[in-house]
């Protein structure tokens, strides 16, 4: 039913558990994607790259991936050809494409500290993905943790990936995820960042300043990824938990009236802008209602599979499809996509996905 994917339905984790919202469309952002490798015969939406059975070793796929080049400072001219003191032309070797400008302090961490992590951790993961966005600007690899994936019922499968990504052009630091998301572009690096940033989840993200912290970033590793795939454990049985968990209609109208209590708060008029017709409001006034009723009803993406239908599960996953999906008033597709997005992650979406979390596995 609700399969996680790079851009079908993307799993969160919220306090400790995983919450699963559709993942917003692939026309919301460029994809800048430049060249990659995807493991397990698992393409990327925009059918770019290498695509090839199983896992490979990590120097195999950055080598495939065209992600294993090296960057250094170049001297900056003006148009007279002459050299601007304090500032250095960040330029990719193998190509001679210079990638940013930095000022001369800047210490660019070579895509090598990637690949040797992902090397150091072969016990631990299985690598998925490695991706070049932009030229080289940015450079991401994505692996399955080992003993973090299961199904929420049969057909309905949830993974934890271990995420490294770095950039050359001061966009983003050097910096190692835990994340439900598959990254393969530009569009799933944000959001994985983007989730990992949130309030909630500064603990799934560490970042690295400078190239000898790297040495000791991979000792600990083994034992942060443990602790992730514990967590991970607790959430999955959580989820099942809601599967299992019958939510008849009756049942649906008070999760829902739970879920959305700020907004079913104060009156409403039965007669528009006539006062004394007020009347408090009911879950009929809820302007997402209709379209939360039928996906609790059979609409939903993937709500095909029987093991959901009827549950506490099917329930939440009638709300995280239509606040990542659905909500929204704008008419222009991008627009409304791009403010689902940002409320997903940054607004009120944000607490209305905590909220259906924390009611359901209360039930």
């Amino acid at each position: 039913m609700f399969v996680q994917i790079e851009l079908g339905f993307l799993a969160s984790q919220f306090s400790g558990a995983f919450t699963f919202a559709r993942y917003l469309p692939a026309y919301l952002m460029a994809h800048q994607f430049s060249s990659g490798v995807f493991c397990y015969n698992k393409p990327a939406w925009h059918k770019l790259g290498l695509v090839v059975d199983g896992t490979l070793p990590a120097r195999v796929a950055f080598s495939l991936a065209k992600a294993d080049f090296q960057v250094a400072g170049r001297a900056v001219y003006d148009q007279d050809i002459r050299t601007i003191p304090g500032y250095q032309a960040i330029t990719r070797l193998d190509t001679g494409r210079t990638l940013s400008v930095m000022t001369s302090s800047y210490t660019p961490i070579q895509n090598e500290s990637l690949i040797q992590i992902a090397e150091a951790l072969h016990e631990d993961i299985n690598l998925d993905a490695v991706c070049v966005l932009e030229e080289g600007k940015r450079v991401t690899f994505t692996a399955q943790i080992i003993g973090a994936e299961g199904d929420v019922v049969p057909g309905d499968p949830v993974r934890q990936y271990l995420i490294g990504c770095t950039s050359h052009d001061g966009s983003i630091p050097f910096q190692l995820l835990f994340s439900p998301i598959r990254v393969v572009c530009q569009n799933t690096l944000s959001a994985a960042l983007g989730l990992a940033n949130r309030q909630h989840h500064r603990d799934d993200s560490i970042r690295i300043r400078h190239t000898r912290n790297a040495a000791s970033l991979i000792e600990r590793l083994p034992e942060l990824i443990d602790l992730k795939r514990k967590r991970f454990i607790s959430g999955l049985d959580e989820l099942k938990h809601m599967a299992h968990t019958p939510c008849n209609l009756l049942q649906f109208r008070n999760y829902i009236s739970n879920v959305f209590a700020d907004q079913l708060q104060g009156t409403v008029n039965e007669s528009r802008g006539n006062k004394n017709t007020a009347r408090p409001k009911v879950l009929e006034d809820l302007p997402a209602w209709s379209n939360l009723l039928l996906k609790y009803e059979g609409a939903a993406i993937g709500s095909d599979l029987p093991a959901s239908r009827g549950t506490v599960w099917s329930a939440y996953q009638a709300v995280t499809e239509y606040i990542s999906h659905d909500s929204g008033r704008t008419k222009d597709p991008v627009e409304a996509a791009r403010k689902r997005f940002e409320s997903m992650y940054f607004g009120q979406a944000s607490e209305i996905l905590n909220k259906a979390h924390q009611v359901a596995i209360s039930i």
